[in-house]
């Protein structure tokens, strides 16, 4: 049998065992993957749920029995104190623990001894000197800006964290959930991995908590730049999150986090003195931080200039910057036209003899979302400049992480906004922040005119299949109700031809009728007069128009027709939903995608793809409705009717 050889793991081996498991990792396989025994996994998982860090702390030797202490040696000496193996069993055992018991309480006065005499002769540290002064203007500004059903989650590292603090001033929070960052600076990689845990998890709060109040606290630069970085890359710092940042440097050291404090509905907390501190809000666009509310020990928080804490910083800003946006054509909602003006080389000239002109292209946008773009750039204060994205789409995030189009932009932080609109999904949400919905749209089949033909059975039209088939049971009623009554009354049975001759508008010649047969025709040829009127009326009309077949009217009946190929623009919020559902038509959708039966176009390309292939009837397109109806107009004044 071979022998197993366990050896200790180190802080970077648990934090990635911590790691994988919250990514969804069993535990087998994570001690496959690490090389550690699953025993091993699981102890630093149970570890972490419980005590929330995977740091090493001092082991008590394993403690042997009484036998195997006396047993090996003559005698054990404890504080001074010898044990003779001659002494009795209970003895022994009494004298052990009191020895043990005296030698414990020795050492912890000797340590507490030597501590006391240290932290005497240090100064007060600055823990204790304003870290009660930052915690007090933490408590008072989340209670000033607190809503009632929000949750709290704590980050932090050094001094003590003000989780206790806050709670007793508001109570019971929605939820409420405290990292406290270990300190290692010895290894780098393993503090990086935990922070990025720590992120995770307070992504995944954000994600339940409809409200959420971020709270961290830190004196180091290294820390708080780390922590923004990652809470930028998980989509952390979104502008619904609130986040409060406790420091004791200077506003003015934290010029480095200015950009991404200005984007986000941060406030900055500084308290560099005993005697005062500061509330700040970083500007957007802007190297500019205002200050919100001053506190001091005798008079408390005052607001400066502001009604209340974290203000809307995008209301109108103070300077006019300059923005970037992404649009790509989407009529009738953005319009772009080229347009190509001859621009001279310079230097040209002085180098041949000649000028030379080349062809500059520009785009021109126009569009109900350009002139939105216009209002908000006119009342917030900020010029703009349009730009294409490259792969001309709209955008989504791909399974492996990556986002395209427009969303990728706005993402990578490559433009400011976006122009739209965009619809709504997950998968975005998790990279870009939505404006209140501009517009509610819905799918539309646009697919080529058939050609007129004529149907042979066109004159059953006029009528549906219920009036017909009511028509029949009328009369086969009527035909049994008058051979019942002529056994009853007469010996000779009536004519049954005269009924299906008035059905028929046919001339026909009455002989002497009896009572009851006189109403029961009278009142069948009122009813023949007004349904023959009325089938006569319709089929005229029928017969005027031309009969123009239209067979895809839900996407059903297109999925039935595998001949025909569908037509989706590329990477919408559409063809991201047909991909990751796993029922209904939809699903039927993404087995056809996969057995190539849809083509991705761009919007650029609608007009030739309409002309080229949609119109003949070999492809169907699949778009918005207000989008069909304009693509419909600019064809019918290109090319004529359908």
């Amino acid at each position: 049998m071979r022998q197993q050889v366990f050896r200790p793991t180190g802080l970077e081996e648990r934090a990635e065992i911590v790691w994988l498991w919250v990514e969804g990792w069993s535990v087998k396989a994570i001690a496959q993957y690490t090389g550690t025994s699953i025993t091993t996994v699981y102890r630093w998982i149970r570890r972490w749920q419980k005590e929330g860090n995977v740091s090493d702390r001092p082991r008590s030797g394993r403690p042997r029995s009484d036998a195997q202490n006396l047993g090996n040696i003559d005698g054990v000496v404890v504080g001074g104190n010898s044990i003779n193996p001659s002494d009795s069993w209970e003895k022994r055992n009494v004298r052990m623990q009191v020895m043990t018991t005296c030698s414990s309480i020795y050492y912890v006065v000797v340590v507490y001894v030597c501590a006391a005499i240290i932290w005497a002769r240090q100064p007060l540290p600055q823990d204790a000197s304003q870290g009660v002064e930052l915690m007090q203007v933490a408590v008072s500004v989340v209670k000033a800006s607190w809503q009632p059903g929000c949750s709290l989650i704590f980050f932090g590292q050094g001094y003590t964290s003000p989780a206790s603090l806050i709670q007793d001033e508001l109570g019971s929070a929605w939820g409420k959930a405290v990292f406290q960052e270990i300190k290692d600076p010895s290894n780098n990689t393993t503090h990086q991995k935990l922070s990025r845990l720590l992120i995770h998890q307070a992504r995944q709060g954000v994600r339940q908590w409809w409200c959420v109040t971020l709270v961290v606290w830190s004196d180091n630069p290294s820390f708080l730049a780390n922590w923004t970085y990652s809470a930028l890359q998980a989509g952390l710092l979104v502008w619904p999150t609130q986040l409060l940042v406790l420091t004791r440097l200077p506003v003015s050291h934290l010029d480095s986090f200015q950009v991404a404090f200005s984007q986000a509905n941060v406030l900055t907390i500084s308290c560099p003195s005993q005697t005062s501190c500061g509330v700040w809000s970083h500007q957007p666009y802007s190297r500019h931080v205002e200050q919100v509310a001053s506190w001091s020990p005798h008079q408390g928080l005052i607001l400066s200039s502001y009604k209340s804490f974290f203000p809307d910083k995008f209301y109108r800003f103070s300077e006019r910057p300059l923005l970037r946006a992404a649009a790509e054509e989407f009529p009738p909602h953005i319009v772009i036209k080229e347009r190509q003006d001859m621009v001279e080389i310079r230097g040209w000239q002085e180098a041949t003899g000649r000028t030379r002109e080349v062809a500059n292209t520009k785009y021109i946008f126009s569009g109900a979302m350009t002139q939105v773009a216009s209002f908000l750039a006119q009342s917030m204060n900020f010029t703009y400049i349009i730009e294409r994205p490259p792969d001309g789409s709209f955008g989504t995030r791909l399974a492996d992480g990556r986002t395209t189009g427009m969303v990728g932009m706005v993402g990578r932080k490559e433009v400011d906004f976006g122009l739209g609109p965009f619809g709504i999904t997950a998968a975005r949400a998790e990279v870009v922040d939505y404006t209140a919905p501009v517009v509610s749209d819905f799918l539309r089949i646009l697919g080529g005119r058939g050609r007129p033909e004529v149907d042979p059975w066109g004159f059953l039209l006029p009528f549906g299949p219920y009036v017909w088939c009511s028509m029949l049971c009328a009369l086969f009623l009527l035909m049994l109700s008058a051979h019942f009554l002529a056994d009853c009354f007469i010996k000779n049975k009536p004519s049954m031809a005269t009924y299906i001759r008035v059905l028929l508008q046919e001339n026909t010649s009455l002989g002497e009728l009896s009572g009851w047969e006189r109403p029961m025709l009278g009142g069948w040829m009122t009813v023949m007069v007004v349904l023959t009127q009325s089938y006569t009326g319709t089929l005229m009309s029928l017969l005027a128009v031309r009969y123009i077949p239209q067979p895809f009217q839900t996407l059903r009946t297109l999925l039935d027709q595998p001949a025909v190929t569908m037509v989706w623009e590329y990477d919408t919020a559409y063809v991201h939903h047909f991909r990751t559902t796993e029922t209904g038509d939809l699903k039927k959708v993404r087995d056809v995608d996969a057995a190539g039966g849809v083509e991705y176009v761009l919007a650029t390309q609608y007009p030739n793809t309409l002309r080229d292939k949609v119109r003949l009837g070999s492809h169907v397109f699949i778009g918005e409705h207000l989008t069909s109806r304009v693509l419909m107009a600019d064809q019918f004044s290109q090319s004529g009717p359908w």
